[in-house]
């Protein structure tokens, strides 16, 4: 990881913070007031950003990972994961992604979910039905286990 990267998590009064960087890239994501969002930044740019949706306690659903453009591919998905997962919680936070992007979330700490809790499954059906193919992950232990 550069040492001039930076990781930090905002929440509530910095929330505009992040939605300036996500309708830069990416008109059609937004973060809510209620969720964590985890900035990663260099130079004073945010170049990477994921968010913590708080769903029915105690569930959490990392949504809207994204990195700039032409940051890609050095690394800031994996940093940002990193340093997210000093907040995550095994066995309760889960996130919905491509079949590309499985190995990335793996490497991260995350394991295919084989069940899901009842919020969590009829939001990926619905999910699923514009995106047929994603697939559900939960945050396991170091051990890789997903008990909490």
């Amino acid at each position: 990881m550069n040492p001039d990267w930076q990781f930090r998590a905002v929440a509530g009064p910095l929330i505009p913070l992040a939605n300036q960087f996500y309708k830069r890239v990416n008109k059609h994501m937004k973060a809510r007031g209620d969720e964590t969002v985890w900035l990663g930044e260099c130079d004073g740019s945010i170049r990477a950003a994921l968010r913590l949706r708080p769903l029915e306690s105690p569930y959490v659903l990392l949504t809207g990972m994204l990195v700039a453009p032409d940051a890609r591919g050095q690394g800031w998905a994996a940093a940002l994961l990193q340093a997210a997962a000093t907040t995550l919680r095994a066995g309760e936070t889960f996130l919905f992604c491509e079949p590309g992007l499985v190995n990335l979330y793996r490497r991260a700490g995350f394991a295919r979910a084989s069940s899901l809790p009842p919020a969590l499954a009829s939001r990926l059906a619905r999910y699923q039905r514009k995106t047929p193919h994603l697939t559900a992950m939960v945050w396991t232990t170091p051990d890789g286990t997903t008990a909490v």
